[in-house]
């Protein structure tokens, strides 16, 4: 070793171990995470807490407006279906509320089905509770001693009844055509509203009353007596009788889906005999106290005195 020369020991600090570094990333990372999440949490509680209290504060009464309302709904009875829904103050955001007004809906019998229910924006955000349902159309009164009950085209009674006085008016619309027709002798008596009223004889007059809705030539045709469904009084006799708003008849005969088309011609048939009859006549009874429109030739009462006034059945070509 050279004279004059200190050989000084190294003085290098040791390196942190690669460990510890990482650990000191991952907390800052940490800590920054929870203050983002915090803010992110504030901004959001913020943000709900306004919205809660300026954008969607309860508000009422709500308004409840029918989506698609059928034509022949009035505004009265618009009116009574949408009081059945609740309209409490509340907020935009209670679902609660939407529940609780589709179930009240499917309560109604005016109600087949209830598709949505739904809050919108009218002069405020939820004040508008919009309903689309389907309705039950009323096709037909059905008579029950001296009340008259609407019934729709699946024969479930509907809430409104009516005395004889209230019918003209019902059977009739604003424009003077057939608007409902009544179904007389019925056997069962009325259930309670939006439930199916039962029996057979209904069913057949239901069936007719729909075959002849929009039929130009049976505006005439009041009324479907089913008093002789199946022959119950008297087997000879026309099953189904149609009177009509001269108080005269139309004896149709078997419901549409008897089997048995032997006994009687088929309805196509039927229905050209009326047009006919209208075309030929210019009334669909022809006239006459009674027309018989069941069989090949069309039969009618011989007018009074001809023949001695015996009250023998004539004959009408109606083009068969």
């Amino acid at each position: 070793m050279p004279k004059g020369k200190t050989i000084k020991p190294s003085m290098t600090k040791p390196s942190a171990p690669p460990e510890a570094g990482a650990g000191r990333r991952a907390l800052l990372h940490l800590c920054g995470g929870i203050a983002f999440v915090s803010v992110l949490t504030l901004a959001v509680v913020t943000a709900r807490r306004y919205v809660d209290q300026h954008v969607a504060a309860p508000v009422g009464p709500l308004k409840v407006v029918l989506l698609n309302k059928p034509a022949w709904m009035s505004e009265f009875l618009a009116q009574q279906i949408a009081a059945t829904v609740p309209r409490a103050a509340s907020s935009a955001f209670d679902h609660e509320l939407l529940v609780v007004a589709a179930d009240k809906l499917r309560q109604n019998p005016w109600v087949r089905d209830v598709h949505s229910v739904r809050r919108e924006y009218g002069e405020r955000p939820g004040d508008t509770l919009a309903v689309d349902c389907e309705f039950r159309a009323p096709i037909a009164l059905v008579q029950w001693g001296d009340y008259y009950w609407l019934v729709d085209g699946d024969g479930m009674k509907l809430p409104e009844q009516f005395t004889a006085s209230h019918v003209p008016r019902i059977v009739l619309g604003r424009n003077g055509r057939m608007n409902v027709r009544i179904i007389e002798g019925v056997k069962q008596p009325p259930p309670v509203s939006g439930q199916r009223w039962a029996g057979a004889d209904l069913s057949a007059g239901l069936g007719l009353v729909k075959l002849l809705y929009g039929r130009s030539y049976a505006e005439e045709l009041v009324t479907v007596n089913v008093a002789n469904f199946g022959g119950r009084k008297d087997a000879r006799e026309a099953q189904l009788v149609l009177r009509t708003k001269y108080g005269t008849e139309v004896r149709w005969g078997r419901p549409l889906d008897a089997k048995d088309f032997f006994a009687e011609v088929p309805v196509s048939q039927k229905l050209d005999s009326l047009k006919s009859v209208v075309e030929q006549y210019g009334r669909v009874d022809a006239g006459q106290p009674w027309i018989d429109i069941r069989y090949d030739r069309i039969t009618y009462p011989k007018p009074a005195g001809a023949l001695g006034g015996d009250g023998a059945a004539a004959r009408i070509d109606a083009g068969h």
